[in-house]
């Protein structure tokens, strides 16, 4: 193959393509995985998934870390959502048997955050409790 005036191999232009290639690459391998937090929005508050026996739990998320919160209404008649205030994550209103998520970054800074349902805030929060890596 030649360019500008100068012969160059196969290798050499399969190499850089392969460069190229890998360069594209990399932002989707080094991605951190992301967690996914399941909560239950019934009887005026939230539980997790699987664990109806404690209402506005404490959840524990590392600094930085990637999560996915899910929302699930299994409460008729009534509307709920999500909001984690300090990550400027939240998840719209939802009626009975609907499901929202969201996925944002947990704040650097080690502490305790309010997790809240903007209709019910004063009955509907908990704390995620972010620790250091």
């Amino acid at each position: 193959m030649s360019t500008l005036g100068r012969t160059v191999s196969g290798k050499v232009v399969g190499g850089f393509a392969a460069l190229i290639v890998v360069a594209a690459l990399l932002p989707l391998v080094s991605q951190s995985t992301t967690r996914e937090i399941t909560l239950v929005a019934d009887d005026m508050a939230f539980y997790l998934e699987g664990d109806p026996s404690r209402p506005n739990p404490t959840i524990e998320v590392k600094a930085g870390e990637r999560i996915r919160v899910v929302l699930r209404n299994e409460e008729r008649g009534l509307i709920h959502d999500f909001a984690l205030p300090a990550a400027g994550a939240g998840i719209d209103a939802l009626g009975w048997n609907e499901r929202g998520d969201v996925t944002f970054e947990v704040p650097d800074v080690p502490g305790n955050y309010e997790y809240v349902c903007r209709p019910h805030l004063l009955m509907m929060k908990g704390v995620m409790t972010v620790v250091a890596r």
